[in-house]
């Protein structure tokens, strides 16, 4: 019987499309969402829901189509408060359809106190 010789298969790596650059875990959510921002000099306003919130951006379904590099002015309805969580500058990361990214630019400090308060028992827990 003749040895059969076999060749080695290179080791398949996967590889990912874009990378995850979350640095903090995000928490789900259904909360409800107002923003405001311009587009070529028009005012552009809307709703939307936060599919997902972070120190450092948000997920969002929003009514409108909106543009990567748009900045936002957010005001979110946590469930903790009837006073909205008002974030004057963020900026559209990704869009997807309805369905787009934000990254958090500059919140008051009430406003980042607030954030890390509501969103600190589940910092713990893995990214969604």
């Amino acid at each position: 019987m003749k040895p059969m010789i076999h060749k080695q298969e290179p080791s398949l790596m996967p590889v990912e499309s874009e990378p995850n650059r979350r640095r903090r875990p995000r928490i789900g959510g259904q909360f409800g969402l107002m923003f405001s921002g311009m587009d070529k000099g028009q005012i552009v306003m809307g709703d939307g829901q936060v599919l997902d919130l972070s120190r450092e951006g948000i997920g969002i379904r929003a009514d409108q189509l909106l543009k990567p590099g748009m900045e936002l002015a957010l005001f979110i309805e946590l469930p903790d408060s009837e006073e909205h969580l008002c974030i004057s500058e963020a900026r559209v990361s990704w869009v997807s359809g309805h369905r787009l990214g934000v990254t958090l630019r500059t919140l008051r400090l009430e406003d980042q106190n607030r954030l890390r308060f509501f969103l600190w028992p589940h910092e713990q827990q893995k990214p969604v």
